[in-house]
């Protein structure tokens, strides 16, 4: 019996202050956009996250290709960030988008890789 690759997929949602809406941890209206059982939210009000990637100024490192959209300025956001079955921290990701909503069949593409 052949493993189904979508068992295996993580999702973690990093949510950053960003916006001047942004005042805490996003409630059901948001985080139901991405309603999934494999997905965990996490709430980052110091934007550490953007930090520990080297800011917009790092999205070439980060992964092998990107998709952005639009002008980001300090932090990196709006974004899906796919990586390669077994990555490692550090590890190069496959691909970078954003925003998130003008990429999904890109995103389901990396997602679905695999697939039977």
């Amino acid at each position: 019996m052949k493993q189904d690759p979508g068992a295996n997929v993580q999702v973690f949602v990093v949510w950053e202050p960003v916006l001047a809406t942004d005042w805490g941890t996003p409630g059901s209206g948001l985080t139901s956009n991405l309603a999934d059982g494999r997905a965990v939210h996490y709430w980052d009000p110091a934007r550490r996250l953007s930090a520990v990637y080297g800011g917009v100024g790092n999205l070439p490192a980060i992964a092998a290709e990107s998709q952005i959209a639009f002008k980001m300025k300090d932090v990196i956001w709006d974004s899906a960030i796919v990586y390669p079955p077994g990555a490692k921290w550090g590890s190069r990701a496959e691909v970078l988008v954003a925003p998130v909503f003008k990429f999904p069949n890109n995103i389901a593409a990396r997602l679905n890789k695999g697939r039977s």
